[in-house]
């Protein structure tokens, strides 16, 4: 009877032990995910600011464009 006891008592624990493991690995792997996600934004964002860069500094008219866009000293 005992040995009945200590057999259930064993498998129960095993199951509780295993839902413990698939609950803390699909939280790792959701907080890794995660982790990516923000990795694709900053380097999308980094290759955005590096193509706004290049476009800036490959226009050579870009100057006299702005001027109508910036105030000069005499209207402040």
């Amino acid at each position: 009877m005992l040995n009945k006891i200590q057999l259930y008592a064993a498998a129960g624990l095993a199951f509780v032990l295993g839902l413990v493991g698939i609950y803390w690995r699909g939280k790792s792997d959701g907080a890794e995910a995660e982790r990516d996600k923000q990795t694709r934004r900053r380097v999308d964002a980094m290759k955005r600011a590096k193509d706004v860069r290049d476009e800036i500094m490959d226009d050579p008219y870009l100057i006299d464009r702005a001027e109508q866009w910036v105030r000069t000293n005499d209207e402040r």
